[in-house]
């Protein structure tokens, strides 16, 4: 393999790095919301700790879809690189 292509390799490398990692800070945050959305909380607090977790967790969802956007870019630089080997 020539160097441009391990300079590719290693560019989706590090970008599925990157995307694991916010991922994984991300699901940690759902954690943390599920506790909240769990909790049994004293009515007046109810209503606006549940709030703000709902709309935490619209944040988040959008977060995971444009983190999957960036994996699915990644593994198609993948395989174009893969096809490209083949020729």
């Amino acid at each position: 393999m020539n160097t441009a292509s391990n300079s590719v390799i290693t560019d989706v490398l590090n970008q599925n790095a990157e995307a694991a990692e916010q991922i994984k800070t991300v699901s940690n945050e759902l954690e943390v919301v599920h506790a909240v959305l769990s909790t049994q909380l004293p009515a007046p607090q109810a209503t606006t700790d549940l709030v703000a977790a709902v709309d935490r967790t619209d944040e988040l969802s959008q977060q995971l879809a444009e983190t999957a956007q960036a994996l699915e870019r990644s593994n198609e630089l993948l395989r174009e690189l893969k096809a490209s080997g083949r020729r």
